[in-house]
């Protein structure tokens, strides 16, 4: 719960830090095309100063959230590598079972060749293979 609370914090903070820092003017940038007069118009003259503090506030709590958040999502878990068996031989056991398709009902699919056969005219050996004998039909039961 402790952690869900830290991450809604987190998000929000993120958010308005991008916000601020892009409201900020001064360089020319995006600031300007964002609203960048109304910040200065709002705050005054020293719209400059009050929102790099602003920044620096946010910027701060946004590396408190981080760091909770590391704090929050390590404790108590321990590492993968101790959940892993601690043989060989427990490790089928840890492993769940796979899982066997069921058998197809109905005549068998006929299966192409692995390797098809390659064209007379690419073979390498100067006299002709002999052509191969074509295959018997198959007959139904």
């Amino acid at each position: 719960m402790l952690y869900g609370f830290v991450l809604v914090i987190h998000i929000l903070v993120a958010f308005f830090l991008v916000g601020v820092i892009l409201i900020q003017g001064g360089r020319g940038g995006l600031g300007e095309a964002l609203g960048g007069a109304a910040a200065q118009s709002l705050f005054g003259g020293g719209a400059n100063t009050v929102m790099t503090k602003i920044t620096a506030v946010f910027a701060a709590l946004f590396m408190v959230t981080c760091l909770s958040l590391a704090a929050l999502s390590t404790r108590g878990s321990g590492s993968v590598i101790d959940r892993l068996p601690a043989s060989v031989e427990e490790l089928p056991a840890a492993l769940p079972a796979p899982a066997v398709p069921p058998a197809p009902s109905g005549p068998a699919p006929s299966v192409p060749p692995a390797h098809p056969e390659v064209p007379a005219s690419s073979a390498a050996p100067s006299s002709p293979a002999p052509a191969p004998e074509p295959a018997a039909p198959a007959t139904a039961p």
